[in-house]
């Protein structure tokens, strides 16, 4: 007997929420069309964080905190909970989130005009890090084979001759691909032959189907172990990214003290007063709720893979094997562009998506949908998209 729902509608709008909010600014018709871009989940976000909060504001000053050592324990025991090793507490570092984080680490580990690599299509601040850093996007992209996303190795080896860092995306967002134990090795003996430092966003991992298995990069082999920097979060599996706050895993000595040093000189090593204690609540606290919205997000990937077969077959889709997003291939509607697929989208199906082609190469004529939502809300979207479908050609 599940123990938490996901059904119950929660009213978004007014609350300063940019999902619901902020998407008005791209267009016009905003009461009338869904959003479902951004990704956060419409699910409330578990109790037991709620109370964690409640609880600190029992005390009357919120003043300057060290970061306690529960904080810590907390996320080395989800490590072995998830992952089926502990990390030394020493093997993680606070930062306040991915993508700051990401610039961080590039200012530390690599200098201005240096090259990194991406393998579109990628989450999309990869690139904007890249540059807004003054380094040089590299790019080797995934091959689509059969709905699933591939490494082309060739080029990826091309791409780490000069690269300094590769951005790894993993799980994969948008494609929601889980990158298997001998794929990680692969890339892990690659970036060790050229000398290339491997930084692994690994935000949506916690919500890694129960058939796959998620290994954080720097345990895959020695070889990770010596090139790999994992960021992690429990914003996107608990649905809390409005409490700011990340943690690097680094198992290799020279580079931890290279990256805490930089981290901790630059005022980032240190969080606000809520954001500890509402972590370790979600992860002393959140494996039963977990299971539970994983289980629900699948229902959701299941519904819209039997709707779309049956009812709106010119749309396929890349299915995620981690998280609640899914990569919609509309190249079978035949629009003439990637504007005229927004505008369907926006003006005929009352929708609001990723344009996948702010994901890079590769992304083009694809929409990157949010199902982390009740079902009767995901329901009255097939509906609306499969009308505007069926409207398209009339």
């Amino acid at each position: 007997m599940p123990q938490f729902s996901f059904d119950q509608p929660i009213e978004r709008k007014g609350t300063n929420s940019v999902k619901y909010d902020g998407f008005g600014t791209f267009q016009s018709d905003y009461d009338s069309v869904i959003p479902l871009w951004i990704a956060d989940m419409d699910f409330a976000t578990p109790p037991f964080v709620a109370e964690a909060i409640k609880k600190r504001l029992e005390h009357p000053i919120l003043g300057y905190g060290t970061i306690p050592n529960y904080y810590y324990e907390s996320i080395c025991n989800w490590f072995q909970l998830k992952y089926g090793f502990k990390p030394a507490d020493n093997e993680i570092k606070y930062i306040p989130g991915i993508v700051s984080g990401i610039y961080k680490l590039l200012e530390c580990l690599t200098d201005k005009g240096d090259q990194v690599l991406i393998t579109p299509p990628v989450y999309y601040p990869f690139a904007q890090v890249i540059i807004n850093s003054g380094r040089k996007v590299v790019e080797t992209p995934l091959q689509l084979h059969n709905e699933r996303y591939e490494l082309d190795w060739d080029k990826l080896e091309w791409g780490m001759q000069e690269a300094k860092v590769f951005l790894l995306c993993h799980p994969h967002n948008p494609g929601g691909r889980v990158w298997r134990r001998e794929e990680l090795e692969r890339i892990a003996d690659l970036a060790i032959k050229h000398n290339t430092i491997v930084l692994s966003d690994e935000i949506h991992a916690d919500l890694t189907n129960k058939e796959f298995v998620h290994i954080p990069f720097p345990s895959v082999s020695e070889a990770a172990s010596k090139v790999g920097i994992s960021l992690m979060a429990p914003s996107k599996a608990f649905n809390m990214p409005g409490v700011v706050g990340s943690h690097l895993y680094i198992m290799d000595e020279l580079l931890r003290d290279r990256v805490y040093s930089y981290i901790d000189n630059n005022g980032l090593g240190i969080g606000d007063c809520f954001t500890y204690d509402a972590i370790a609540a979600a992860y002393k606290q959140g494996a039963e709720w977990l299971d539970e919205c994983t289980e629900y997000i699948q229902g959701n990937v299941a519904y819209v893979q039997d709707y779309l077969a049956r009812h709106i077959p010119k749309i396929k889709m890349i299915v995620p094997e981690a998280s609640f997003l899914i990569f919609l291939d509309c190249r079978g509607l035949g629009l003439s562009s990637t504007e005229e697929l927004n505008e369907f989208f926006i003006k005929r199906a009352g929708l609001f998506l990723n344009d996948g082609a702010m994901f890079g190469t590769g992304g083009d004529y694809f929409m990157r949908l949010n199902i982390g939502c009740p079902r009767q809300l995901l329901r009255q979207v097939m509906e609306r998209l499969k009308s505007a479908v069926e409207k398209l050609n009339v």
